[in-house]
């Protein structure tokens, strides 16, 4: 695979644009190919305001030829990402696009699509229909204000001869083959950019047909989205820069009539809850305080599938009493911000929200989870004589969380993974997931909440199982079900159970099988550090203890070291602090 870099060049000072298309009516036309025009809709209504400032529409060969219709005088942006499958249909358009922006209108083209758009209005200098000949994977890095470095599929034509015209503005290129990449230029009073490289693409698109591309694609969609709203900053469109957070909303909690007889009217806390027998209208949520109505079950208007989750539901307790809130800040500062109200909650009981607009995690992270994500905290007591080993809750959840997905039917083979000591991952590059496990002594039990964070559906801005699922299809050729956020909750629910109890009947070696076979650490060379600010000493992992911390085999003494997390490194793995040290010999871990 062919690996290129792009260098963006003269990007500062490239956002103002003067043009009279600005009198124009706020309509955005998108011609795209038929496969792709849901996505780049998509897309395009992510970047832009099109709730209040902007429309979008999709128009077809016919409306572009038709005469009679005059969509070049009440445009203000037409994005070009599809061709004809017919060459003379497919000139005529073009050519149409080209008096649009000759006569003052501005003009995104990607891809293929785009160079054509390009060849009509001579910025490039070659007149022949352009060809896909395939696509390539390549880097691009951005050097206008903070150096990224991201990868996109590249369209490459048949007739690779062409090349752009002298007084366009070169806004990347090839560090290979300086061939521009992105190019903007001015035409009349219009003006046209030009991207081959597909970044209005999404990452998980059909097109990244094999695995690495796959995962090179993911890891950069971030990045790929800044770029593809810069671009059109660059023909003066206005962005979408309000973040405003979703508002809270009322809760629902399905359960039995038992334990609405044992709840209080109110608890007071970090949030409030109030409990209600039904919602009149009046109720309103706030980020203090959370008005929950009791039930039978979930309302599927909610957005919360209850029969899907019902029926997948195997357990004896756990997830039995299910508080769904469409939107909330936290689950877990709802459940252990609380005490009152965990004293009174059923072991078991779980908080589920579709968006978390302050959701945590390690090092007291806060982040927005968004809609697709599967996002839970779960309510335990435990016999402190558990004590030393409450460490093994977040292994133990992220087990569940893998297992609940492959243990299922033709998804042996999914890639999903553990990575120690909380997170979820697809292979060893791409983050899924993630867990926070809190505690308090209370009363001889263990008072725990269990916060799980796993992204099911959501495919930006990184990856999700369903993404996953997807390229395994185009890989394979298999036609699995993706899945829905109620399954995977319901059936991790039904793995966490299961392994929790074979835990406390006989430990860690119930387990670590299992575990071993989906951690992403099987003989990884790591460093390490006998105490902080000490020299940093080299290792190899080798499993995990009784308690749940790393086991490290030191390259030179050959000592089993015992280490865990310093808690102020990002990733764990790379600020490992030594607990123990004893001599063992390595053939004695993993027999």
């Amino acid at each position: 695979m062919k690996v290129n870099f792009f260098l963006f060049e003269g990007i500062a000072g490239m956002t103002s644009i003067e043009s009279s298309v600005d009198a124009k009516p706020p309509n955005i036309v998108i011609y795209s190919d038929d496969d792709d025009a849901g996505q780049l809709r998509s897309g395009v209504a992510k970047i832009l305001d099109c709730s209040s400032r902007y429309a979008l529409y999709d128009l077809g060969s016919s409306e572009i030829l038709d005469e009679q219709n005059p969509w070049a005088e009440n445009v203000s942006l037409l994005v070009v990402a599809g061709q004809p499958q017919d060459e003379e249909t497919g000139r005529k358009v073009f050519k149409a696009f080209g008096r649009y922006v000759k006569n003052g209108g501005r003009a995104i083209g990607f891809g293929m699509p785009g160079l054509n758009l390009a060849a009509h209005l001579d910025v490039v200098t070659s007149t022949s229909f352009f060809v896909r000949r395939g696509f390539e994977c390549e880097s691009i890095r951005l050097t206008d204000s903070v150096e990224e470095e991201f990868f996109s599929l590249l369209d490459c034509p048949d007739d690779c001869s062409f090349s752009f015209a002298e007084d366009a503005f070169v806004l990347a290129r090839s560090t290979e083959s300086s061939r521009p990449v992105i190019v903007r230029a001015g035409i009349n009073t219009g003006l046209v950019l030009v991207c081959s490289a597909r970044v209005d693409l999404e990452a998980g698109h059909a097109l990244a047909e094999k695995s690495d591309v796959f995962v090179k694609l993911k890891q950069s969609n971030p990045t790929r989205l800044n770029v593809f709203g810069k671009l059109f900053e660059f023909v003066g469109m206005e962005i979408r820069r309000d973040h405003q957070l979703p508002k809270p909303t009322i809760g629902h909690l399905a359960c039995q009539s038992r334990l609405q007889k044992n709840l209080l009217p109110s608890y007071p806390g970090r949030i409030s809850v109030q409990f209600h027998d039904t919602d009149r209208g009046d109720l309103e949520a706030t980020d203090e305080t959370l008005p929950v109505v009791f039930g039978s079950s979930i309302p599927r208007s909610l957005g919360f599938n209850w029969v899907v989750y019902e029926n997948a539901l195997k357990t004896e307790s756990l997830g039995r009493a299910l508080l769904y809130v469409p939107v909330i800040s936290s689950t877990q500062t709802l459940i252990d911000g609380n005490l009152k109200l965990m004293a009174h909650l059923p072991d078991g009981f779980a908080a589920v929200a579709t968006i978390q607009t302050a959701g945590r995690g390690r090092r007291r992270n806060v982040w927005l989870s968004p809609e697709g994500c599967m996002m839970v905290s779960f309510h335990l007591r435990i016999e402190k004589d558990f004590r030393g080993k409450i460490t093994f809750l977040q292994h133990i959840t992220c087990l569940a969380a893998v297992e609940a997905i492959r243990s299922l039917d033709g998804y042996e083979d999914l890639d999903l993974r553990v990575k120690w000591p909380n997170d979820v991952y697809y292979g060893k590059l791409l983050k899924l997931g993630g867990v926070l496990v809190t505690s308090i002594a209370s009363q001889g039990l263990y008072e725990c909440v269990i916060g799980c964070g796993l992204n099911v559906a959501n495919s930006n801005p990184t990856v999700c199982v369903n993404d996953i699922i997807e390229q395994f299809n185009r890989e394979t050729g298999k036609q699995l079900d993706l899945l829905s956020v109620e399954l995977v909750l319901a059936r991790m629910f039904n793995a966490f159970e299961r392994l929790l109890k074979d835990y406390l009947g006989a430990g860690e070696t119930s387990l670590l099988p299992l575990y071993y076979k989906y951690w992403i650490h099987e003989g990884q060379s790591v460093s390490y550090q006998l105490r902080e600010n000490a020299s940093r000493l080299k290792g190899e992992i080798v499993g995990i203890d009784k308690y749940g911390y790393l086991e490290i085999k030191d390259e030179t003494s050959r000592d089993i070291v015992t280490v865990g997390p310093d808690d102020n490194t990002f990733d764990s793995i790379k600020g490992l602090i030594s607990y123990t040290v004893r001599k063992q010999e390595a053939s004695e871990k993993r027999n």
